[in-house]
C-alpha cells in the first residue's frame, strides 16, 4: 500500500513538473505560480503545496529534470564509439534539439527571476550550468590529448565559449517565436565558426 502511494506521489510531481514547463514555454516564467500550476494540473493549491513548498521549489524541481533529461539523452549518443572531436561536435548537435524539443528550457533560463529575484533557483541553475562545462571541458580535453585540438586552448575557458554561443542562438530563437530558424540547424555554422578554429593549423 505504502509503496503505491509513493508511486502515485511520484507521478503526481512528475505533472506538476510538466504542467509548469508548458505554462513556461506559453507564458514565460513570470506567469508561473502555484495558483496557475495548481490549476493546470487539476489539483487545489493545498494539495500542490504538499509537493512543492512554494514557486522557488518547483523551479528548482524544473532544473532538476532537465539535468536528468540531459544526461539521459548524452548517455544514449554512442559517445565513446567515436574520436572526442566527433563526440563534442555529436553533443552540440543533440544539445541544440534538446533545447528546440523543449522550448521551456531557453525561456527558464533567460527570465526575470534568474536574473535579479530566487537566489536558490539561481543557484542551482548555476550548478546545472557548471555540469555542461566540465562536461563539454572534459570532451575538449580529450580532444586534445588526441591530437585533434590544440594544447594551447583552455578547456573551461573554450567550454564557456562554446555554451554562450548555445545561448546566443538559443536566445535568438526564443526572440523569433522559433520560426525566424530550425535551431537544430545551427549545429554546423557552431562547429565551422568555433570548434575548427581550436583544430591544429597545418
Amino acid at each position: 500500500m505504502a509503496k503505491r502511494k509513493n508511486q502515485s506521489a511520484e507521478v503526481r510531481r512528475h505533472d506538476i513538473i510538466e504542467a509548469a514547463m508548458e505554462i513556461i514555454r506559453h507564458e514565460g516564467v513570470s506567469k508561473l505560480t502555484t495558483r496557475s500550476l495548481a490549476h493546470a494540473v487539476g489539483i487545489a493549491q493545498p494539495t500542490l503545496f504538499l509537493h512543492f513548498g512554494n514557486k522557488s521549489h518547483v523551479l528548482v524541481a524544473l532544473v532538476d529534470a532537465i539535468q536528468e533529461r540531459m544526461q539521459q539523452e548524452m548517455s544514449v549518443l554512442g559517445l565513446e564509439q567515436l574520436t572526442p572531436l566527433e563526440g563534442l561536435k555529436t553533443v552540440i548537435r543533440s544539445h541544440l534539439n534538446f533545447i528546440q524539443d523543449q522550448p521551456g528550457i531557453p525561456r527558464l533560463m533567460f527570465a526575470e527571476e534568474l536574473q535579479s529575484g530566487d537566489p536558490i533557483f539561481r543557484e542551482r541553475m548555476d550548478q546545472l550550468v557548471m555540469f555542461f562545462v566540465k562536461f563539454i571541458a572534459d570532451l575538449i580535453g580529450a580532444a586534445q590529448d588526441a591530437g585533434e585540438i590544440r594544447p594551447e586552448v583552455i578547456p573551461q575557458q573554450a567550454a564557456c565559449l562554446l555554451i554562450a554561443a548555445i545561448q546566443g542562438l538559443a536566445l535568438r530563437w526564443v526572440l523569433s517565436g522559433g520560426e525566424r530558424f530550425i535551431l537544430s540547424d545551427q549545429a554546423d555554422s557552431i562547429t565551422t565558426t568555433v570548434i575548427e578554429g581550436w583544430t591544429p593549423r597545418a
